[in-house]
């Protein structure tokens, strides 16, 4: 994957609106503007276990802030008639720990021209237009897809109930569902080892040029919501912006499609979700093999009396993602989530175990992921807690916490059979 695009496609948590705390401020007789937003941040220390990375490759322990994507989101509505309007959205990133001018990585020359301010700005998160109805809602522009999924903001609305982690304060580079579910390992095959390659699920956080429905809320009963979206693209990647040199065949137009699907029920204390994901990568030749990502998801937790358990499973199947000896074949892999919390008043604990099998039986190329988090609610929208992580790659793995190593919001990256620690305090603020 490209790394730039990576880069340029950093995190985004959930792919619904953020809610209004404010009254809207009306611009004009049929207008109004609403602001809202997050502010996340985090003081963490992290530690490397060198295993099989020369001495002194990276620093070993390190204590920073973190930006855990912090975000400002400009929003309207305008009716059109009973039930219809006019919908915008524009979600800006902004960095509470680095200025925008900042370098993004300071040691690694390649990316010397690369600063804050290429990763994060104005209408950087999900921003679209569109139109809602009663027959649901059709938007186009950037808007996250599957990268999130399971991921649950449930405290803000039994509608956002998700079946995966769940913190009231979370950690950019500590969520599993970013570090494991939608990240897997391809590459080349040499002497039977997988050398390092990773290929995130094609940062599908803030896909661009995206038409997107959303169905309303239906209600099988009383107590039960069901909703699903089906979203497409001809060029998530944006592949548009650039062209081939003219001595070459095709264009980087060529081929590439995206296609999303994803079904979401709330009721009876059960959250269950599917996911699918088929992406043509653009910009492939017609002449090459094509490199195919289909992935899907499938999540369900059950709530009593405060304390929720849940099982979210990722299946990701890259087509070509293997190359062994110039012969190419499938990276597949599948990752199994386990997440359970409990709260009791104010505060709430959670604990949740993460494996990444082998990918297509290669062998030692899994890891596994554990997180304990403790946060308390100063209001129904601010909260504060500490959070610990640790991930362990097998010998042949190098799953790595989200955005680490080339992003103002990590640290050092992990070497292939490395593990890694962090401890961080966090604050998480909606308003």
């Amino acid at each position: 994957m490209n790394i730039k695009f990576t880069i340029v496609a950093a995190a985004s948590l959930i792919a619904t609106t953020l809610p209004a705390q404010v009254a809207p401020i009306q611009v004009t007789g049929a207008t109004a503007i609403t602001v809202s937003g997050l502010l996340a941040v985090g003081l963490k220390n992290s530690t490397i276990s060198q295993g099989n990375a020369a001495a002194g490759r990276v620093l070993p322990s390190e204590t920073h802030l973190d930006d855990n994507t912090s975000r400002l989101v400009v929003s309207s509505v305008s009716k059109i008639a009973d039930g219809w309007n006019v919908i915008m959205r524009v979600e800006s990133r902004f960095t509470a720990n680095v200025r925008p001018g900042e370098g993004l990585i300071t040691s690694n020359a390649a990316f010397a021209n690369y600063h804050v301010n290429d990763a994060s700005g104005w209408a950087d998160g999900d921003t679209f237009g569109g139109v809602t109805s009663p027959y649901g809602t059709i938007i186009a522009g950037k808007s996250t897809l599957y990268y999130s999924d399971t991921v649950s903001a449930g405290y803000l609305g039994a509608a956002l109930e998700q079946p995966g982690e769940s913190y009231r304060i979370w950690d950019a580079s500590g969520l599993a569902t970013f570090n494991m579910l939608s990240t897997f390992n391809t590459g080349t095959v040499t002497a039977g080892v997988l050398a390092p390659g990773t290929a995130n699920i094609l940062g599908n956080t803030r896909s661009r040029n995206v038409v997107r429905y959303d169905s309303p809320m239906f209600k099988p009963d009383a107590v039960s919501l069901l909703n699903f979206s089906l979203a497409w693209s001809k060029n998530a990647a944006g592949a548009q912006n650039t062209v081939w040199p003219t001595t070459t065949s095709g264009s980087t137009y060529e081929g590439g499609e995206t296609v999303y699907g994803k079904a979401l029920f709330n009721g009876h204390g059960v959250s269950a979700s599917f996911s699918y994901l088929d992406q043509k990568f653009q910009g492939v030749l017609a002449s090459a093999a094509n490199t195919e990502l289909k992935a899907w998801r499938l999540g369900a937790s059950y709530s009593v009396v405060g304390i929720k358990f849940g099982l979210v499973v990722d299946h990701t199947d890259m087509v070509n993602g293997i190359n062994t000896a110039s012969v190419l074949s499938d990276a597949k892999r599948t990752v199994f989530e386990i997440p359970v919390s409990y709260s009791f008043g104010d505060h709430a604990v959670y604990a949740t175990y993460s494996k990444a099998g082998n990918t297509s039986s290669l062998d030692k190329t899994g890891a596994n992921q554990l997180n304990l988090v403790y946060d308390y609610a100063m209001n129904k929208r601010a909260f504060v807690g500490f959070y610990y992580t640790r991930i362990q790659n097998d010998a042949h793995a190098y799953y790595q916490p989200f955005l680490t190593g080339y992003s103002p919001f990590g640290g050092s990256m992990i070497a292939t059979g490395e593990s890694w620690r962090q401890f961080g305090v966090n604050f998480q603020y909606w308003f």
